[in-house]
């Protein structure tokens, strides 16, 4: 399952973000690989943004929400409709990542 980013709409791989994108931040293996048994709630703390942040990510509540990403312009702006529509999605779907997942693929967000 695909999503794509709000700034530039390149198509990302669900299992990518949730999996595989926390090592191309500058932690450690090791601390990758704490990140990938937290809880939802701890996976987006300030740390980890910055981490993420420093790479060229940003996301919304969670990370199938991609906002910008390394692919993105460096002056680039998110879409402000997609932004909203995005962010509408997470809050009425909540904790429901795969329902989320699968409606940002279904409408190409």
């Amino acid at each position: 399952m695909d999503v794509h980013c709000t700034t530039c709409n390149e198509s990302w791989d669900v299992n990518h973000l949730w999996q595989d994108a926390i090592y191309e931040t500058g932690l450690s293996q090791e601390e990758a690989g704490t990140w990938l048994g937290l809880p939802r709630e701890k996976k987006l703390s300030d740390r980890y943004r910055t981490e993420f942040r420093a790479v060229g990510w940003e996301f919304g509540q969670g990370v199938i929400n991609v906002i910008r990403c390394p692919c993105c312009p460096k002056d680039a702006k998110p879409d402000a409709k997609r932004l909203q529509t995005k962010a509408a999605l997470e809050d009425l779907l909540g904790n429901d990542e795969d329902g989320l997942a699968s409606t940002f693929d279904t409408y190409r967000f």
